[in-house]
Order: structure tokens, then C-alpha cells, then sequence
């Protein structure tokens, strides 16, 4: 049956109306019910959000002065969805850069996390290249820059291996350290940097930016342009100060440059870092910038290993420092009587093999106090053999060997302690002879320590086993508030040393540096009176390691301290007029309270 015209009409008009109703009640449906995602949709088009790094805390010495703050810097960020399709955007930023489009396709292919997540393709940019990209901002299609901080040490102190650096944080990093974090951000990779990331990085803020249909920047919006745009500023991070003393820490930069080697001061009330210093060093600026290969390789690659915190992370032979934990140990056992002389003719033959003393012609007749104050080789061997492996590795485990120090450092070295169980492991079980005690009397042998562990020991016998966790941080500072937290010191207690044992071989010490046959009269400082020991560390691969430990005032110990000078030729020569140094500086500058002359507090 054909329709009429009519019915035709009719039919058109009720499909039409149909079909308008449905698409009003998609509008309604839209409009009412799918507004707000719809909007939100939109707007991820149309605004962008930016991360604001927080300004990073500074590093102050204990006084307050700062070491390491920050300077402003450019980087330039890349969105791989947008820059993909603007070849003119590569060409532009390659010029800039010093580098070519190839170049920055590869970077940003190899670090790409999505078309929409930004990546770095350019930190800490002159002012040159970052002119040269702003003039040409609106050809730069999903380009942006973002302001960012740069370290900078101007205050006088370098300390690289101390201080550590920054670098971009790793795929790993960004899964350990969580949300506070982003891909081309910066962390700090060692040292102090590393070690107080958390207190000194802040937190990220963000605003909100609109941009048009090619991913560039119109403008900034505020909570004006809606309450839902309102920023987030960052959270700045807090100041660590160190116990670091900046004026000594200058002074002993100063004076060794040019050694291979270094010194640790500390305070021997708290366990306070006053002073470490490790050379031959790197300018810390060169980790503030980007690191190019070429500068890296040739670090590396320097044949005097720059890189290398000689302190904490290098471990010697101590050499006759070391005779301090045999007389302890043979004291303590009963094995060492003070007043038991020995001759030195200048050898000491055991095993049909002869041992040297450092003096040719011999020390002759000698007691403990004699032999230390002389460094007497022939008196620690015969006096070694008869303490034992056993017995020494014993106190020498008490003093901390063969364990890191705890220093508030990562990559510190825990050395080397020979026991019987090691050189049966070692060499196998009776096959190593005991004449190895002998080399280990004097601190030779398999026995490894770093000058930290040194400087530590230094304290222990000064405070007479009442000692501390060397310690770099010594409080947090608030910039905004000025609120200080301070870190209480960790204490170490060596037990089980008598106090006549502890006063005899700080009288040693006393000899070694007072006496008149003493070996450290070098170290020797008018108006004070310090204790000490010397070391020449025999080094198969050259001139022997000098070594000098010791504290200051002898009465009422406040610092404590190491000196190493690698390939120095001796303890007495290299080492011990650094200390002097050291201890001239603190004595002049009033760090030290006066002390009791010489005679007097020898008695």
C-alpha cells in the first residue's frame, strides 16, 4: 500500500522530532551529567601544569658561614608529542645547544616516559643559548624552560669528596625516593649531598599554564582564572651545617695542595669533622655544570686518582701508629711489662730471616715508654710475638679496625684486621708463619685502615676510651623560621682498658712529641702542649707512607687528628709538619684554650 503524501509528511516529521529529541537529551545529558569531565578534558588541552623545583638547602660550616649555595639556571624541556612534528624546533634548539637534531631525537627517544611527560633535553644552559631560545619562543613548538638550581662553592672551601654533587636522578632513584621526584630532576649522588638528599631537597610545588593548539606557553593562570588554578608554591629545603670549621679546613686546602693525601681533625669532645681534606681533589664546579665526556674520562683516567677520597675511602698500612694497640694489648694481657727493657742493635733476626728497625745503627737499650717515644721496630717485634695474634686482633677489634667509623659518609672503607681466622682463610689453615706478627707489631703486613679510622683512634686513646662516632652533620637549620635542630653525638665506649694501661701510652705519646729523642719534634707548637705518633709505612710501589696521629692540649684533649701523606718518605718529615700547621692555626686563631707548658704537664 502506497502512502499518501500526507502520511509521508507526517512520517518525515515525527522522525525528525525523534531524532531532535534524542539529540537534546545527548545534550541535556552532556551538559548535566557529563559537564565536569568533559570541561576537565579540555582543559588537559588547554592548560599545562609545571612542576616548581623547591630552592635546595644550603651547606653552612658550624659557625654558620655558607660553603655551597645555589645560582639560577636555565633548563629546556621537550614534549615528545608536540616537538615530534616541528622540525624547525630541532634545528633552532641543536644551533643553541652546540649539538644537532639527530642528537637531541636520540636523547629524547632514549628518555621518552610518555608523548605528554616532558623531557630534559638541556640543564644548566648559558645565558647566551637561553636568550637565543627565548627570542625564538613561539617557533618552538613543545618547547618550555624552567628555572633550576645550580650548586656553586665560592666561599673558599672545595671539598669535593666531602661535599659530594648533584646529578640527574636515575630510573632507579625515581622508584626509591617516590613522588618528589621527576625525571631530569636533580639529586645528590655522594657525600654530604647524598647523604642529607631528604633534608635538603624540599618539596615541589606547581602552577598552571595555558597554552595554545601547538604546546606553547600563552600566559600564566592564577586562582583568578578559576580557584582550581591556584599554585602550589615549593617547599624549600632545610641547611645542613656541618661541625666543619671553615678557616681550618681553607688552611689545610691550601697546604696540601700538591701531595697526594690529606688530614682529618676532630673534635674530641663530640665526634665533630672539623677539617677533612683529601688531594689531590676535583674543582666541584665541574659537577655543577654538564659533565661532559672528555671531562669525565680524563677524572677518571688521571693517573692520581682525583676521584678518590684518600680519607675515607683508601686504606694503607699504618705503619708504627699502629704500635699504640701492642703495647695496649700486651699491657692489658699481662704480657708487657713497662719497666721489661730490650737492646735494639738496629735488627731483630727470627726464622732465619732478618727484620730492620728504621734506626741502622740501633736505639740500644729501650722500655715501652723508650721504644714509643723512638719508634723502636726491634722492641714491637719481640714484644708483638709475645702478645699473639690473638690477644692483638682482640684490641684492635676494641678500637673499631675492621669496621667503618659510622661517618655520616656512604663508600667509607671498613679496612682490613687480620685475625687467625682471615690468614687461615687466606693462606689456609698452619699454612702462614707467626713471624706475620711481627710485620703486624709495627702495623705492616695484611693490616689495612683508612686515615679516618687513624683520626678515631687518635680520640679514643685521648678521651682514654670514651670516644664518638666521627660525625659530619651537626644540626638542621630552618632558613624561613630559623629554627636548629641539633644531632646529639653518637658515643663510643672501648672498654676494658685499665686507667694505668690509657695513662702510659698517652705518656708515649707525650715522649714522642716532647721528648728529646722524640720522633715527632717536628709537630712541636710554643705555648701548647700535644701528644702524638708517627708512622712510615713501608709501600711496595714506592717511597714509604708518612703518618702522624695525635690530640691537643695533652691535659684536656679537644681535637684530635690524622695526617697522611702518601709516598711521603716518613712520618716525621711529611706528616708531622702539617700537624704543627694545624695545630699553629687553632692555637692563633684562639680554637684551642691555653695549656700548661711541657714540663709541667709531663708530670
Amino acid at each position: 500500500m502506497e502512502l499518501s503524501l500526507e502520511a509521508k509528511r507526517r512520517l518525515f516529521t515525527g522522525g525528525l522530532a525523534f531524532l531532535f529529541l534524542i539529540l537534546l537529551g545527548r545534550f541535556a545529558y552532556v551538559q548535566l551529567f557529563r559537564g565536569e569531565q568533559f570541561l576537565e578534558e579540555a582543559n588537559k588541552n588547554r592548560v599545562r601544569v609545571i612542576e616548581v623545583d623547591p630552592p635546595r638547602g644550603l651547606i653552612r660550616d658550624r659557625f654558620g658561614e655558607v660553603l655551597v649555595e645555589n645560582s639560577p639556571a636555565y633548563a629546556v624541556y621537550a614534549m615528545p608529542g608536540e616537538i615530534r612534528n616541528s622540525p624547525q624546533a630541532y634545528e633552532i634548539i641543536s644551533a643553541a645547544l652546540h649539538t644537532t637534531p639527530a642528537e637531541i631525537k636520540q636523547y629524547i627517544a632514549r628518555n621518552k616516559r610518555g608523548n605528554f611527560v616532558p623531557v630534559k633535553i638541556g640543564r644548566q644552559i648559558d645565558f647566551a643559548a637561553f636568550s637565543l631560545l627565548n627570542e625564538r619562543r613561539l617557533e618552538l613548538t613543545g618547547v618550555d624552560f624552567r628555572t633550576e638550581s645550580r650548586r656553586t662553592y665560592d666561599h673558599g672551601v672545595k671539598a669535593p669528596h666531602l661535599f659530594g654533587y648533584l646529578s640527574e636522578i636515575s630510573d632507579a632513584e625515581l622508584s626509591l625516593f617516590g613522588d618528589n621526584y621527576s625525571p631530569g630532576d636533580l639529586i645528590g649522588k655522594k657525600g654530604v649531598e647524598r647523604q642529607y638528599e631528604s633534608v635538603m631537597r624540599g618539596v615541589k610545588g606547581h602552577r598552571f599554564v595555558e597554552v595554545d593548539a601547538l604546546g606553547r606557553v600563552i600566559r600564566d593562570l592564577t586562582e583568578e582564572d578559576g580557584e582550581r588554578f591556584r599554585s602550589n608554591p615549593p617547599e624549600p629545603g632545610k641547611d645542613v651545617l656541618l661541625g666543619l670549621d671553615a678557616s681550618l679546613q681553607r688552611m689545610l686546602e691550601a697546604e696540601l695542595t700538591g701531595k697526594n693525601g690529606g688530614a682529618v681533625v676532630l673534635n674530641c669532645k663530640n665526634g665533630d669533622v672539623l677539617a677533612l681534606v683529601s688531594k689531590p681533589d676535583f674543582d666541584p664546579e665541574l659537577f655543577s655544570r654538564t659533565l661532559t665526556p672528555e671531562i669525565w674520562n680524563r677524572l677518571l683516567n688521571d693517573p692520581n686518582k682525583p676521584l678518590y677520597d684518600r680519607m675515607v675511602q683508601s686504606v694503607y698500612p699504618p705503619g708504627s701508629t699502629f704500635k699504640m694497640i701492642t703495647a695496649i694489648a700486651g699491657l692489658e694481657t699481662g704480657l708487657i711489662n713497662p719497666n721489661e727493657t730490650v737492646f735494639c742493635p738496629g735488627y731483630y733476626v727470627f726464622g732465619g730471616r732478618t727484620f730492620e728497625c728504621h734506626k741502622k745503627g740501633g736505639h740500644g737499650t729501650v722500655n715501652l715508654l723508650g721504644a714509643l717515644e723512638q719508634s723502636c721496630n726491634v722492641y714491637f717485634y719481640r714484644m708483638g710475638f709475645r702478645v699473639g695474634l690473638e690477644h692483638w686482633s682482640d684490641y684492635a677489634a676494641r678500637f673499631g679496625f675492621g669496621k667503618v667509623t659510622g661517618i655520616d659518609l656512604s663508600e667509607e672503607n671498613a679496612g682490613l684486621l687480620p685475625t687467625v681466622a682471615y690468614l687461615d682463610r687466606r693462606y689456609g689453615k698452619d699454612r702462614w708463619s707467626k713471624g706475620m706478627m711481627l710485620n703486624l707489631a709495627i702495623g705492616q703486613g695484611d693490616l689495612l685502615v683508612t686515615p679516618l679510622q687513624m683520626a678515631v683512634f687518635a680520640m679514643t686513646i685521648a678521651n682514654e676510651g670514651h670516644s664518638f662516632k666521627p660525625r659530619l652533620r651537626r644540626s638542621v637549620l630552618d632558613p624561613f623560621t630559623g629554627t636548629e635542630e641539633f644531632v646529639e653525638p653518637d658515643t663510643v665506649e672501648v672498654k676494658g682498658i685499665r686507667p694505668e694501661t690509657w695513662a702510659l701510652v698517652k705518656r708515649g705519646m707525650f715522649l714522642v712529641v716532647n721528648g728529646s729523642r722524640g720522633t715527632a719534634v717536628r709537630s712541636r707548637v710554643e705555648g701548647l702542649v700535644s701528644a702524638g705518633k708517627t708512622g712510615t709505612a713501608q709501600n711496595p710501589h714506592g717511597e714509604p707512607h708518612g703518618w702522624f696521629i695525635g690530640f691537643a692540649p695533652f691535659d684536656d684533649p679537644q681535637v684530635a687528628f690524622c695526617v697522611f701523606i702518601e709516598n711521603g718518605g716518613s712520618g716525621s718529615g711529611a706528616a708531622a709538619p702539617v700537624a704543627r700547621k694545624i695545630l699553629s692555626f687553632l692555637l692563633e686563631n684562639k680554637k684551642l684554650t691555653p695549656q700548661l707548658e711541657a714540663d709541667e704537664a709531663a708530670d
